[in-house]
């Protein structure tokens, strides 16, 4: 988290550290549960955009300037500038390295970009297209797959295992369920339930079973590979007789209107994941 921070311009030209926004301490006055306070150690009201605007005046921030209701996750300082893009203890895990989303840089990165980890149903075509318009952020020269596939197809079929495990966590996040739709998520976690990594595997499941209709799911991540699959193939069966969602349908998300997904597309896809070995970027 440190050589995140010390890269950043709130760290560089400002006077952000460590303990402006965490407590080594639980304070006095906190009245939030022990393990609650010890999931992040942040110091109290840090939980929110104060962190930032105790530096930053909140009245040049509003609506202009985040395009989203102000009461909504995507208007959360830390959504935007401090997204979900590092991997460890099973989860994925706020960058500490503070910037702003950017396709072109994004990528160039190795990292999922901010806008389409809450828009998991949307292109990287249409992110920096948003980001173009929005805030004059030069658009990258896309490829036809990053203008017409979701990014949570892409990523979750052919992205490399830290990205898979990013992916599959973020389809359990509720400001992302909230912004694409869960039920068209569940028959990509559903594949995932049988990825060669084990953390993605958990991840996937945990996330499946927060969605309606699969909670009561009997998955096992290291359980012996036939009964992965059986609990796989019952994942599968559930997705296929759910009704039908017209939310949960179209060509970026490989849904027909019929609510089928298109096999062959899909497994072309899934053909291409990236099994390299990799390096998880801050």
């Amino acid at each position: 988290e440190f050589s995140g921070l010390s890269e950043s311009p709130c760290y560089l030209r400002g006077t952000m550290s460590c303990i402006s926004c965490h407590a080594v301490h639980q304070e006095a006055g906190d009245t939030r549960q022990a393990e609650v306070w010890a999931n992040d150690q942040l110091a109290i009201d840090m939980n929110g955009d104060h962190g930032c605007t105790q530096c930053h005046d909140a009245d040049d921030y509003g609506e202009n300037h985040t395009h989203h209701d102000l009461a909504s996750s995507g208007s959360r300082c830390y959504n935007c500038h401090m997204p979900h893009t590092s991997y460890g203890l099973m989860k994925a895990n706020r960058s500490h390295q503070l910037f702003s989303p950017d396709v072109g840089k994004d990528e160039a990165a190795g990292r999922p970009n901010a806008c389409n980890l809450c828009h998991l149903n949307e292109t990287l075509d249409w992110s920096a297209n948003q980001l173009e318009s929005w805030y004059g952020i030069e658009k990258p020269k896309l490829s036809e797959t990053d203008s017409t596939l979701a990014t949570g197809v892409n990523w979750a079929l052919r992205g490399d295992a830290g990205t898979r495990a990013l992916v599959a966590w973020h389809m359990g996040w509720q400001p992302a369920i909230d912004a694409s739709k869960p039920e068209w998520m569940a028959r990509y976690l559903a594949h995932l339930l049988a990825d060669p990594y084990d953390v993605v595997r958990y991840i996937a499941g945990k996330s499946l079973k927060a969605i309606k209709g699969f909670g009561d799911l009997d998955y096992d991540y290291v359980a012996k590979l036939a009964d992965r699959l059986t609990v796989q193939a019952d994942a599968i069966k559930r997705w296929n007789e759910r009704p039908q969602k017209k939310t949960s349908t179209g060509e970026s998300v490989l849904i027909d209107p019929e609510g089928k997904l298109q096999q062959q597309r899909f497994r072309e896809l899934a053909s291409q994941r990236d099994d390299r070995p990799m390096f998880l970027n801050e």
